[in-house]
């Protein structure tokens, strides 16, 4: 019997029950009594030297990676978190605080949720490539801090979870309208998974973006964050002849598949097609040619998540909240067609 299953019996959070253990003023009378007469019921008799370690802090974050065994994998070497985990550890070095990285599945909270328990950490950041809401509801059920890097992966509006929010319908307006004015006029759309509210927002922002400019609609291929989509989607317009003279890849892996598929038919990039990718992940720098893509502020918006999460440990708040946007990166993708 511990201070969490007290907290549960009763009713109320971890931190409840921690204020009627220090005779805090703040508990109502008829939770107080409630709490100790549950302690009295299941013979609880608290730690005093844990109580004592309870108010310090560890000066420590964790970092979650959270896997789904149905999805790839995030390693050390990923060409969109190696930023992220690079970022999340310097900020938190830069404030005096250490990281404790654990990795776990969608199905398996408990590893996390120990570390908590230990007081092994002061809060925790999640990243994922899927849903985490379950995760996250956990660990603010037990009274605990925690944020999410990926905004996507976590229903919106969601109180007390710092979440770094980025405006993807503004971005993707801006990627079409760099297309539009180049003097594009056919151009299409590889969109992510539209179950994912990123890939939903850039289709509205390209989709306006064409409507402000009073052009039609292109080819709208559904895919997938993946380079497989980019090569598929790339292969169905030439085999239906809808080739446009303009391509926005929602993300830069899309924007790879699509040129290895225009390489593979001898389409040159970007003398007869153009290309524009999403994310800026390093290897856009390298491809032939060099992919013209919208940056993603991957570190700021890092930094800006340890922030909040240390705001809320050392002061009982977030910092102000803050709002990003992906901004141009012309290489050698993107060029004027060919009939202008």
């Amino acid at each position: 019997m511990d201070i969490f299953d007290i907290a549960k019996l009763a009713n109320v959070s971890r931190k409840t029950v921690q204020r009627v253990l220090n005779d805090s003023p703040q508990v109502k009378k008829e939770t107080r009594e409630r709490i100790i007469t549950i302690m009295a019921e299941h013979n609880y008799h608290p730690n005093v030297s844990a109580r004592r370690l309870t108010k310090k802090k560890t000066k420590t974050l964790g970092l979650f990676i959270i896997q789904d065994p149905e999805k790839n994998n995030i390693y050390a070497d990923d060409l969109f978190y190696s930023t992220v985990i690079s970022s999340m550890i310097s900020s938190c070095a830069n404030r005096g605080y250490n990281v404790l990285v654990t990795t776990s599945t969608l199905t398996d909270t408990a590893p996390i949720l120990k570390l908590y328990r230990e007081k092994s950490i002061d809060a925790g950041m999640i990243i994922s490539w899927s849903c985490v809401q379950k995760i996250v509801d956990e660990i603010r059920e037990a009274d605990f801090l925690v944020g999410v890097f990926d905004q996507n992966n976590i229903s919106p509006n969601q109180q007390h979870v710092p979440i770094p929010m980025l405006l993807n319908k503004e971005s993707a307006l801006l990627a079409t309208e760099y297309l539009i004015e180049l003097g594009h006029q056919e151009i299409g759309i590889i969109t992510g998974e539209l179950e994912n509210r990123a890939a939903m927002e850039r289709l509205q922002g390209y989709k306006e973006a064409l409507q402000r400019a009073g052009i039609k609609n292109g080819p709208v291929f559904e895919g997938s964050f993946v380079e497989q989509s980019g090569y598929e989607a790339t292969l169905e317009w030439i085999g239906k002849g809808t080739l446009p003279t303009a391509i926005f890849c929602s993300n830069d892996l899309i924007a790879i598949g699509a040129l290895k598929a225009l390489g593979e038919h001898e389409i040159a990039v970007p003398k007869q097609i153009s290309l524009i990718g999403f994310d800026n992940v390093r290897l856009t720098e390298y491809t032939n040619p060099s992919l013209t893509t919208m940056h993603l502020p991957r570190m700021e918006m890092a930094e800006y998540l340890v922030e909040q999460l240390i705001s809320q440990v050392e002061d009982g708040y977030p910092a102000p909240e803050q709002f990003f946007k992906a901004t141009l990166v012309e290489r050698d993708s993107c060029a004027q067609p060919v009939s202008t």
